[in-house]
């Protein structure tokens, strides 16, 4: 028998938010004097306050506690502007929507091939089952809702009772933008289930109900030449700034 092949060692963090300093970098020019603004002055604030301030405490944490608040700011600043300029290079790309919601690590998962695709109006159309019911994610403006429609019915059959909630993913009316795809898909428990605690589907019950979509597999045309639904891929580590 072929011995397995070991796993790819685990990037380090420090290497991982240097890969995403470069990546915005790239394109956001007054990213290094933000970034060097944020750090340096509140560093230099906690050494005045070393330097005006009797007792050897204040001395010596008064810099500590400067250069620690400078960098959690300046790491929080890093995240969120690279967070926004890969929201904007995946705008517009077939499969967008898929590589932002794969982000949401937490009580959802996303198949990584589409339940529908259509070669003439380059719609697709993604599933995700989770805490808040099962997730359609549609590229394409009006030319997804008639694959969404039907395939809102054939859930119905297939796993009646659990709640389906389409999102259209676009800047049209009624359409969510990429930036705001993650607290959307986070919102369909309470929307679905309402605000309680111990309401929503289970680990368990969705492991299941992801089992039974596996098993019916559903209707799906293929992928145009030259295109790649699943390709767009956000860097999940570095969004999270970690």
């Amino acid at each position: 028998m072929a011995k397995q092949a070991p796993p790819a060692p685990k990037q380090r963090w420090y290497k991982t938010l240097w890969q995403a300093y470069s990546v915005t970098a790239r394109t956001d020019k007054k990213l290094p004097w933000i970034l060097g603004s944020l750090l340096l002055v509140p560093l230099a604030v906690g050494i005045l306050a070393a330097v005006f301030t009797d007792g050897l405490a204040a001395k010596i944490y008064g810099p500590l506690t400067g250069l620690m608040v400078g960098a959690v700011v300046s790491l929080f600043v890093l995240t969120k502007r690279f967070e926004k300029q890969m929201f904007q290079q995946m705008d517009g790309v077939m499969g967008g929507s898929l590589a932002v919601a794969q982000s949401v690590t937490r009580n959802w998962q996303f198949a990584e091939e589409p339940i529908a695709v259509d070669q003439k109006t380059r719609s697709v159309v993604f599933q995700g089952v989770g805490n808040g019911g099962v997730v359609l994610l549609a590229e394409g403006g009006n030319a997804a809702r008639r694959p969404v429609t039907q395939t809102v019915a054939r859930l119905g059959k297939l796993v009646p009772g659990v709640p389906v909630t389409p999102i259209y993913v676009g800047h049209g009316e009624g359409e969510v933008p990429l930036k705001r795809l993650t607290k959307e898909i986070k919102a369909t428990k309470t929307k679905q289930f309402g605000r309680g605690l111990r309401k929503g589907l289970s680990a368990a019950d969705a492991a299941t109900v992801r089992a039974r979509l596996r098993a019916m597999g559903g209707p799906q045309m293929a992928v145009p030449k030259g295109i790649d639904p699943t390709k767009a891929r956000a860097d999940r580590k570095a969004m999270r700034g970690r």
